[in-house]
């Protein structure tokens, strides 16, 4: 059984392509650095979108991340940027307003191509790094909303399906996850994985698990002026004693998005301290900060 540590997380973030000076390397003994990539994806794309968070991935290691977490569906896409398509499996019905598009030229099988590629990258960079996608499985042809995570040495470690997807943009493509709530210790504590919806009914049994930081992938859509990321994560941080990294999807500035719920990405404190967070909620972004090392009770 892990216990945390006293956060002594320095508060840090680095926009893309902004200078490097006061980018998170570990400066605490009993501290590792975190980060969570917020980033635009293209609906359909996941050969570029692939190449694009590899290369912030890569600017995440280099300064310093052990732990790096990707957006919900990020090397895939999740809906288009006005929110107007979404993926549709055959038969399937479609929320209001809302225009599919077959997802099985897109989804991939794992293994596949991006357990291959991410897989390889985490053994490059030595560090854990979160591969989000739209998973299909050839032998039912039912498609999940999956994050994956990669170990230093390469190997898969958590092949999770998200159990509670999103009814209005995937009830026509994602069925509902089946292989629980995997987790896995490592040197920084245990680890586990949610998307986005998961965090309603999932996060007590994530604590319940004792887990010591939740690599957290999202796409949110929310109303103008809600209090989710500054209030309400914050407290389910608290209540269930887990750091979180929470990476957000975003869309380009241009044309201005009629919708909310873009950017925001954080890093949560077990204590439900926010201790850093985007700069700028239209814009690929690296959050980092330092969180304490789970340590033997």
């Amino acid at each position: 059984m892990k216990r945390l540590l006293p956060t002594v997380a320095i508060i840090v973030f680095l926009a893309v392509g902004s200078s490097v000076s006061g980018a998170a390397k570990d400066s605490k003994e009993n501290t590792f650095t975190v980060a969570a990539i917020q980033a635009h994806s293209q609906f359909g794309k996941p050969e570029a979108n692939r190449e694009k968070l590899a290369a912030l991935v890569r600017q995440a290691a280099e300064h310093g991340a052990r732990v790096i977490v990707l957006p919900e569906t990020a090397i895939s896409g999740y809906l288009s940027d006005d929110l107007e398509q979404t993926w549709q499996l055959p038969g399937y019905n479609m929320s209001r307003g809302l225009h599919g598009v077959d997802p099985r030229a897109t989804a991939e099988t794992v293994p596949g191509p991006s357990s291959e590629f991410f897989g390889k990258l985490a053994a490059e960079l030595n560090v854990y790094v979160t591969a989000p996608l739209l998973e299909i499985d050839r032998k039912t042809g039912f498609c999940y909303n999956t994050s994956l995570l990669f170990g230093p040495s390469g190997k898969m470690l958590i092949h999770y399906r998200k159990r509670n997807p999103w009814l209005w943009a995937e009830r026509g493509w994602a069925a509902a996850g089946d292989r629980g709530n995997p987790v896995v210790d490592t040197e920084f504590g245990r680890l586990g994985l949610l998307i986005c919806y998961d965090i309603h009914e999932q996060a007590a049994i994530m604590s319940r698990l004792k887990v010591d930081t939740l690599l957290y992938s999202i796409a949110w859509v929310e109303d103008e002026g809600s209090d989710w990321f500054e209030k309400r994560l914050p407290a389910i941080a608290r209540q269930t004693g887990m750091n979180i990294v929470a990476a957000n999807w975003t869309v380009p500035k241009e044309p201005a998005p009629s919708w909310f719920g873009y950017g925001q990405s954080r890093i949560i404190d077990c204590t439900g301290t926010t201790l850093a967070k985007a700069a700028n909620d239209l814009a690929d972004e690296i959050v980092y900060a330092q969180l304490p090392i789970a340590t033997d009770e």
